[in-house]
């Protein structure tokens, strides 16, 4: 059986997809990491907070200040956008 063609589409979507969640709850997911004893702890204070898998936790906590500007945040957006065109039938 081939693989699906969009299956990395998909799996960069589900990684964007929570750095967007992150975003939106900015206050909540610092607080959240900063109160945490160690990184693993703030992996899954933020997989809890969030509703997502260890994955999209630690793209979270893997992202550069930069990622959390206003511009870089529409760029992910507009890129999430792109990709949902490619997997999602129209």
């Amino acid at each position: 059986m081939e693989p699906d063609p969009h299956d990395k589409t998909r799996a960069e979507l589900h990684i964007l997809e929570a750095m967007v969640q992150a975003f939106e709850r900015r206050e909540e997911v610092f607080s959240a990491i900063e109160i945490a004893q160690t990184q693993d702890e703030a992996r899954t204070a933020v997989a809890k907070l969030l509703s997502m898998d260890e994955l999209q936790a630690r793209a979270v906590l893997d992202m550069q200040a930069r990622r959390w500007t206003q511009g870089e945040q529409r760029i992910i957006t507009d890129h999430i956008t792109m990709l949902r065109s490619e997997v999602e039938p129209t």
